[in-house]
């Protein structure tokens, strides 16, 4: 059977509460009721002191004046019963003295009450010994059982009317407050419940200021943390399947294009000693060539087994050399490139550990930069030595990245442009991060900068 937390916790002392209350409640009730009694007692002891020490002859008038000061009725009798004043009818006060007992001798306080029916009436009845004249030996002091227990109820009735609504107030407020935190478990086991279903389009609200408010952040937090997890298992998965389609690919189409760039060579060569041959053209696509074939390497730095022993080289070179490449290009959109570089003595700290993923991380790039101008736009590399990182700037004056893809825009497959792949950026993150650098976007003063920064080996 189920039994919940909120019960286990509020329950136990909802019912020790309960207890308390009516323990007190009643003990007070028993305490009034017997104080009560003793104080009624007491007046009646007073009342019949007053009568046996007095000098007048007790006659009916004084018993009558007695009853309205105490609200009992009295019976006065000689030894042998004979009743000489008597508030009651005396015919129902004859019956009451012969059922009596007798009190004994010298008693001057009221004993023990006893209990007496006579006309269709309960009596509790005590007496005294008075001794005072022959006439008048017993006082009788009858008290109507019905007024007895409501002079009790009286006392009695208000306590237990508190510890009742005492008790009740508490149950309620244990109720309450049960069902307020009842209702915030059950919200964050819902929660729970979905996260685990990998639904992670809520968050929990968070108000107060209690351990479920703490409890409710660190489910938040938790979720966000499976969230942005799940992305990147999905992520993950995505890239593991394109690595082995395209590790697969691209192998066959560098076998390919470097055969064939080692043909369009070899054509070259023998061209050369015939002038009426334009060679002209056999150079463009000896570029072509290599630069789909640096393409073609950032998808084999993809996959581990792809990967060579890495060469070292100048990031200078590297850049006239990207230059050479994309310059039919520039020309062709109308797009200006430029490359700054620092001062020629610290020309010697631009060298790389593996020039080819520099090579194939800047044509990313700079490609990029030149993709994203209009005709008559800018594209500039400002290579710089921060410390022991080497940093290249390349600035292009397009629009910039769309503030939906600011966050993302190094993630596998995720691009603006709707012929890409969105491998280019995500390459070049890669090469920075495996060089001890990395690799940051921003807009500045109407320029798109990705800041491209690598370890030097000097």
């Amino acid at each position: 059977m189920r039994w919940p937390i909120r019960n286990q916790i509020l329950l136990p002392f909802a019912v020790l509460q309960a207890v308390a209350v009516g323990v007190i409640a009643l003990s007070a009730a028993w305490i009034a009721a017997d104080r009560a009694e003793r104080d009624a007692i007491a007046r009646l002891n007073q009342v019949v002191a007053t009568l046996s020490s007095s000098r007048f002859p007790i006659q009916g008038a004084v018993l009558e004046q007695m009853k309205g000061l105490s609200g009992a009725e009295f019976i006065a009798s000689t030894d042998s019963g004979t009743i000489t004043a008597t508030t009651l009818l005396r015919d129902t006060a004859i019956r009451i003295v012969s059922l009596v007992k007798p009190q004994a001798n010298g008693a001057e306080e009221l004993g023990e009450f006893q209990p007496v029916n006579a006309d269709e009436t309960t009596w509790l009845v005590g007496g005294v010994s008075v001794l005072r004249s022959p006439e008048l030996r017993q006082l009788l002091v009858l008290i109507p059982e019905r007024q007895w227990q409501a002079v009790r109820r009286d006392v009695i009735v208000p306590p237990l009317v508190i510890g009742g609504i005492t008790i009740l107030v508490t149950g309620l407020l244990s109720w309450f407050i049960a069902a307020k935190l009842g209702t915030r478990l059950d919200r964050m086991q819902r929660h729970v419940g979905r996260l685990a279903t990998m639904q992670f389009d809520n968050l929990l609200p968070v108000t107060g200021d209690d351990e479920l408010t703490q409890l409710a952040t660190s489910i938040n937090r938790m979720a966000q943390e499976l969230q942005l997890a799940a992305q990147q298992i999905r992520t993950s998965e995505r890239t593991t399947l394109i690595t082995q389609v395209a590790g697969g690919l691209a192998h066959q189409l560098r076998n390919s294009i470097t055969g064939a760039r080692m043909a369009v060579q070899l054509h070259l060569r023998r061209s050369q000693n015939a002038q009426s041959v334009d060679t002209e053209s056999l150079h463009v696509a000896i570029r072509q060539l290599s630069l789909t074939e640096n393409q073609i390497r950032g998808l084999l730095s993809l996959t581990k087994e792809a990967q060579q022993t890495p060469v070292h080289g100048q990031v200078d070179e590297i850049l006239t050399t990207i230059q050479s490449l994309l310059q039919p290009q520039f020309e062709h959109s109308e797009t200006g490139f430029t490359i700054d570089l620092p001062a020629q003595k610290q020309r010697t700290q631009l060298l790389v550990e593996d020039s080819e993923q520099t090579q194939v991380a800047l044509l990313n790039l700079i490609q990029n930069g030149l993709e994203a101008c209009r005709p008559g736009g800018q594209v500039k590399v400002v290579v710089s030595v921060n410390g022991s990182m080497i940093q290249a700037d390349v600035l292009d004056s397009g629009p910039g990245v769309s503030h939906a893809l600011c966050d993302r825009i190094f993630e596998p497959f995720v691009t603006g442009k709707p012929e890409g792949v969105g491998l280019g950026l995500t390459l070049a993150a890669q090469v920075a991060e495996l060089y001890g650098g990395s690799l940051k976007q921003e807009r500045v003063d109407g320029w798109t900068r990705f800041r491209f920064q690598i370890r030097s080996i000097r």
